[in-house]
């Protein structure tokens, strides 16, 4: 006998699996992310015609990026209506759109092909990442409702780096030591280091304090799992010539967990050092000196 009730808590215990997966396990407490809860009130008052048994359908989770508009769709037959419903972002296209509070939806169409605009706010949380959800239903010709059909999603800020800190003008010889330090935005890996940043040094002419000469580099790499990285400096640097010489990293790229797309590079990525000569005394000119004989 077909039923036509309340979507209960079917979707809250979806999402309590979600929250709880492994990935989110590890990530949130080691690698700084911030999963961001939603409402679901909406749901909770949604009309979904629930079959006998329900036995919804949990599709392995997929991630995307922040602001990414994404093309879902499925296999519709003749005669056959579809309800979607789309949590932590909006439906932009695929037939009448509505909403329901913290909902996108689209009410019982001949709509196989939604396109999702994933726009939830992750601006305080660099490597933070949220959580959405879609759910689909079909509707046969002869008005019999399909098990719910479930899509966890989990949205991801895009990649960037960027270089803060200010440069300097020193004098040879002068301590430096420290850091230089790059915020970083996107996905961390979940047991590793999932962001990788390329750089170029250019040090020709110049020694650290202990006297080794530091030279130029191409592709050098720093890697990090935070929403941070470092390149360590040298603890002094020192010119003989008698011209200032730039000690001058200039980062070259970044990625982040993902493959695609490859970050972005914010600010003009370069961070420089220049270290002035030692200015020659020169001798003790006088206008009058005795001469032996």
């Amino acid at each position: 006998m077909k039923t036509n009730q309340t979507f209960n808590q079917t979707f809250t215990l979806k999402n309590q699996k979600v929250m709880n997966n492994k990935k989110y396990s590890v990530s949130i407490k080691t690698l700084m992310a911030v999963v961001f809860a939603f409402v679901f009130s909406a749901f909770l008052n949604a009309q979904f015609e629930v079959p006998s048994p329900s036995n919804p359908g949990n599709q392995t989770a997929e991630d995307v990026r922040v602001t990414s508009s994404v093309d879902y769709d499925i296999t519709v037959l003749a005669g056959e209506q579809v309800r979607w419903a789309v949590i932590g972002g909006t439906i932009t296209a695929g037939g009448t759109i509505s909403s329901d509070g913290d909902s996108s939806l689209i009410d019982w169409a001949v709509a196989s092909t939604i396109t999702v605009n994933w726009d939830e706010d992750l601006s305080a949380a660099p490597i933070g990442s949220a959580v959405g959800q879609i759910i689909v239903q079909k509707r046969s010709s002869s008005a019999c409702p399909s098990q719910l059909q479930i899509l966890d999603i989990t949205q991801w800020n895009n990649p960037t780096a960027d270089l803060v800190d200010p440069g300097a003008s020193i004098c040879s010889g002068e301590a430096v030591g420290g850091n230089i330090t790059i915020n970083l935005t996107g996905a961390p890996d979940l047991a590793a280091d999932g962001f990788t940043v390329t750089y170029n040094l250019a040090a020709a002419g110049l020694t650290d304090l202990g006297g080794t000469p530091l030279a130029d580099a191409t592709g050098s790499i720093v890697l990090s799992n935070t929403g941070t990285a470092t390149i360590a400096l040298p603890d002094g640097l020192i010119n003989v010539t008698n011209a200032p010489i730039d000690y001058v990293v200039t980062l070259t790229a970044m990625t982040d967990d993902f493959t695609t797309p490859n970050g972005v590079l914010t600010g003009d990525g370069t961070y420089t050092i220049t270290v002035n000569p030692v200015p020659t005394t020169g001798d003790i000119n006088s206008s009058s000196s005795l001469t032996r004989r």
